[in-house]
């Protein structure tokens, strides 16, 4: 018996190793897993497969954000190397019920790392010392536009300038998630809940516990407290990209009928 529990073991991790699909609720296989570019595709996906160099493939999923050791406290472990804090335009507006911040913080700064383009998606403060790796001397970065930094921004295929246009084997369009650091056209974040007094339509989440103990504000995880950041609409590590859940892009609950909006604004 423990013969066969060993060789079903095995099964099951080839084929965890191989799928051509993010596994369910898990950053494996998924558009967050920097290490399965060159793999995707071969599913039917949309997206196809990385043709060449364009980064540095570590072949872990984990590190392209996380370390063990000596990680930056930004965020929980991290391994990238951030942007600097300085040129960020943040979101403002007549309306607001906060004090808008001069600079993103926390969680949020941590995933700016990639989505601001300032930062190659391979550029890791520790890299992995177990398996054999070359630097590819590519090293793209989520930049908006196809000109101005040559061949190092991703925009030269995943744009429609640059001819990402989806279908079977193509390049899909990125633009949406090339954030830059201007960041007025984007929902507001590394700002402080209003309170009742302030906002009598906004609903001051209630932090209670669950999945092992992190903070989550109905259902909502915020990683920072009092603030809204990235990851209190997003989780990384929890794809739902055929959006059969309705959570694509990584959004923590489904956004039908507005029903994220909803869980902190009143309307």
């Amino acid at each position: 018996m423990a013969r066969w529990h060993g060789i079903i073991g095995l099964l099951v991790a080839s084929v965890m190793a191989w799928s051509g699909v993010a596994l369910g609720g898990s950053i494996i296989g998924s558009r967050h897993d920097l290490s399965f570019f060159n793999q995707r595709g071969y599913d039917g996906s949309p997206t196809g497969p990385m043709q060449g160099f364009t980064f540095n493939d570590y072949r872990e999923a984990c590190i392209y954000c996380h370390t063990p050791h000596n990680g930056s406290p930004v965020a929980p472990l991290w391994n990238r190397n951030l942007s600097t804090e300085d040129g960020y335009q943040m979101y403002s507006s007549p309306n607001f019920d906060s004090l808008p911040p001069n600079a993103p913080d926390g969680i949020s700064l941590a995933c700016l790392s990639c989505h601001d383009g300032t930062v190659s998606v391979d550029d890791i403060r520790n890299v992995p010392k177990f398996h054999d790796w070359a630097d590819s001397q590519v090293h793209y970065r989520m930049d908006a536009t196809v000109q101005g930094r040559g061949t190092d921004s991703c925009a030269k295929c995943h744009s429609r300038e640059g001819g990402g246009i989806g279908g079977v084997n193509a390049a899909h369009d990125a633009v949406v998630r090339y954030l830059t650091k201007d960041l007025r056209d984007d929902h507001p974040i590394s700002i402080p809940y209003p309170s009742r007094m302030q906002d009598p339509q906004f609903t001051q989440p209630t932090v209670h516990k669950r999945d092992g103990g992190r903070a989550f504000e109905n259902g909502i995880q915020t990683y920072a407290g009092d603030k809204v950041q990235c990851a209190t609409c997003h989780d990384i590590h929890n794809p739902d990209e055929d959006n059969s859940e309705g959570r694509d892009p990584f959004l923590r609950v489904s956004n039908h009928g507005s029903a994220l909006c909803l869980t902190c604004h009143e309307k």
